[in-house]
């Protein structure tokens, strides 16, 4: 899931945030993977509270409807998304006899290699290509867990 939030600093902060404020989001996201969750939301706090006039500014301009549209939706945007997402980003913590990764890097390798080999048999059915990715995972669970309590 640290990828994606990755990604979305990329997509929603751009390479080079020019603002302060995003220079600062951007770097707090590449943290993601080597932060726990008490910690990194502290400093997202601590960058709200620093930069909350900055997300309140509003455009001059009026839409259609009247309302004034924020100055920095993007920026705004990502902050949101990290808030919302609070409760699940750091689920690997809350759990940890069940022994979650703090990546899906394994999890979108196994979808890879399942959709590489599903290409192959494209003309299956609908019901005969649920039987194949159930039988594929079934082996790849069963094979997991041999893996793991060796």
């Amino acid at each position: 899931m640290f990828s994606h939030f990755k990604w979305l600093g990329t997509r929603k902060l751009t390479r080079n945030p020019k603002s302060e404020a995003g220079k600062e989001l951007k770097d707090l996201v590449k943290t993601l993977k080597n932060s726990t969750k008490n910690t990194f939301y502290r400093h997202l706090n601590e960058w709200y509270q620093k930069h909350k006039n900055y997300l309140l500014e509003r455009s001059e301009k009026a839409e259609q409807n009247g309302r004034k549209p924020f100055k920095h939706k993007q920026l705004r945007s990502a902050y949101f998304s990290l808030k919302r997402h609070e409760n699940v980003l750091f689920t690997f913590e809350k759990y940890p006899e069940l022994k979650i990764e703090k990546t899906t890097n394994r999890l979108e390798g196994l979808f890879k290699e399942l959709k590489k080999k599903l290409a192959v048999h494209s003309g299956l059915k609908t019901k005969n290509k649920i039987l194949f990715i159930q039988d594929f995972l079934n082996k790849k669970s069963c094979y997991s867990v041999k893996e793991n309590t060796k």
